[in-house]
């Protein structure tokens, strides 16, 4: 009976367009939030790496990093069903072996950045394989001693 009760209340309360499933630890997201300031409503952008993943159901949370102005790390953890939160964007796919990322908090600059590509399997990258793989290999072009 309260499963049930729980299934009728998650359909009601679940925010349209937002599949908690499709966010995996190591990609790159970007949440566009609402922020209120004054009598005005306004969009701000968040993109970074998400590093956590928590809660099911209408309790679940996603922390998101990012490194701002070259060395400050800035943590953001959002709540899924949030109404301040406007959409989610999944810019990069990535893979990470690890449920939480917290290790990327001592490195920074650069070394961020190799962490975070170690796991990018997102689209691009197999989209660039593939071509690889299905253009024909070229006949070698004959030398001029060869051709003597």
């Amino acid at each position: 009976m309260a499963t049930k009760i729980k299934e009728i209340i998650e359909k009601q309360y679940k925010k349209k367009g937002v599949d908690f499933s499709k966010i995996s630890v190591g990609s790159t997201v970007k949440v566009n939030t609402k922020i209120k300031e004054g009598n005005k409503e306004r969009i701000q952008a968040f993109e970074g790496v998400v590093i956590a993943k928590k809660g099911t159901g209408l309790n679940a949370m996603f922390t998101v990093r990012k490194i701002s102005f070259g060395a400050i790390g800035v943590e953001r953890t959002f709540p899924i069903n949030t109404p301040s939160i406007d959409s989610i964007k999944v810019t990069k796919e990535g893979k990470a072996k690890r449920a939480k990322l917290y290790y990327i908090r001592e490195s920074f600059g650069r070394k961020a950045k190799k962490e975070n590509r170690r796991f990018d399997t997102g689209v691009g990258a197999l989209a660039e394989m593939r071509e690889v793989v299905a253009a024909p290999a070229e006949a070698p072009k004959e030398t001029k001693e060869e051709a003597k």
